[in-house]
């Protein structure tokens, strides 16, 4: 059962800021969220901002309008996560909760942020007329993320803890004064000889028509294979179309086409047996773009007809340190045309292309050290040094933990 709408004072802790001045953002300027040295930096085209000291953060996440930052302080060694909220324009800093996990998303079109404690899901509502409200929404929940419109969640929950139990989708309306409305939206059947216990947050394609996701198994079997799924706005049209690795970045909506692009492939390693493809939900007609004795990673789409992807030549050999690192491809979906467009030097990789504006972005690395790229022609260069290595699993690196760029309203 949900629990009455907790109202709680929440006391702004102010951290002064230091080193460089920050500028304001402007549409041509590229921003970023980074963590150089454990600490919280921001960089504004040129400029660069130290906006922690002394902290261990990870996974900065850009509010929609580019005013806030959450993130977590702690470390995995305490096992305890805080999350917290920076406000670049008063320059202050406000503790939310603590066992926070690192699923946190803001709304689409407001300063709402979600979080998860324990399995429960509650709403921040960031009010400059008044204090700061913390709802919780439900219980029980495996994930969740934000409807299109920014006036609720998308949730999925397990009808009992029995492996084998049905995992339930409901929409949660929320309301200004009163309980939020929990409507049943999907039910995934799960079979006796499946194991799926929890999905990954969706994603909604540009129209809000079709949702993504990820059908995830116990831990054990999560590591080589996930399964990707797409379901209709109105709950009839249900397909698994895909088996891949547990990587919610591997899977991306075109700009303003109901087509998916994803990576993939099973198998732990991110190095092996990883293929790009795309579908389109319409027909689901797939297309793959990866070619023999190739393995790519990490897509980022350019516009409806071309897609970036992090690829390297594939190599069975058991030393991982020892296999080919990755540079950037462009791929044009009507010709087939695919460009190499980064060209790191052969003890370096690039990964996590990032289209923004007329400029592609990525990170470099030696696997010891880490830096950001950027291009808005023929040449690449640094953009941001010293970036704190994000934690890896089998040659996966979690970026999202040290590296967050804002894309705009």
């Amino acid at each position: 059962m949900l629990k009455n709408i907790l109202v709680l004072m929440l006391f702004v802790i102010i951290i002064p800021t230091c080193h460089t001045a920050y500028a304001q953002n402007t549409s041509k300027e590229l921003k970023a969220a980074f963590i150089r040295n454990h600490d919280l930096w921001i960089k504004t085209g040129d400029k660069e901002q130290q906006v922690t000291v002394g902290e261990q953060i990870s996974y900065p996440k850009w509010s929609y309008d580019g005013n806030w930052i959450a993130y977590l302080k702690g470390n995995k060694k305490d096992g305890v996560f805080e999350l917290w909220l920076y406000n670049s324009k008063m320059n202050n800093h406000s503790k939310v909760r603590a066992h926070v996990d690192n699923n946190f998303q803001w709304s689409p079109n407001n300063n709402r942020i979600s979080f998860i404690i324990n399995k429960e899901l509650y709403v921040l509502h960031l009010d400059p007329a008044i204090p700061f409200l913390i709802s919780e929404i439900a219980e029980n929940i495996e994930n969740f993320a934000w409807l299109p419109d920014g006036h609720g969640m998308l949730i999925s929950q397990k009808i009992t803890q029995q492996i084998h139990s049905d995992l339930i989708l409901s929409q949660i309306i929320l309301r200004r004064t009163t309980k939020p409305i929990v409507k049943p939206f999907y039910t995934i059947p799960v079979n006796e000889d499946e194991y799926y216990v929890s999905t990954s947050p969706f994603k909604w394609s540009y129209d809000g028509k079709s949702l993504s996701f990820l059908l995830i198994p116990t831990a054990s079997l999560s590591a080589d294979s996930n399964t990707l799924c797409l379901l209709s706005e109105d709950g009839r049209a249900f397909q698994r179309i895909a088996n891949m690795l547990k990587e919610e970045e591997w899977f991306q909506w075109s700009p303003s086409k109901n087509i998916l692009g994803y990576v993939k492939g099973v198998g732990r390693e991110a190095n092996l047996n990883k293929q790009v493809e795309v579908a389109d939900v319409l027909s689901l007609k797939k297309i793959l773009l990866t070619p023999k004795g190739y393995v790519d990673r990490d897509i980022s789409w350019k516009n409806n007809k071309v897609i970036y992807v992090s690829r390297a030549i594939e190599d069975t050999q058991a030393d991982l340190n020892k296999r080919p690192l990755p540079s950037i491809y462009q791929i044009t979906l009507s010709s087939g045309q695919q460009n190499q467009v980064t060209f790191p030097n052969r003890q370096e990789g690039d990964f996590v292309p990032h289209y923004i504006g007329e400029t592609l972005v990525w990170i470099r690395t030696n696997k010891y050290f880490a830096t950001v790229f950027k291009t808005d022609d023929k040449s690449g260069v640094m953009w941001i040094k010293q970036l704190t290595m994000a934690s890896s699993y089998y040659d996966r690196w979690n970026w999202d933990e040290v590296f967050s760029i804002y894309r705009g309203r």
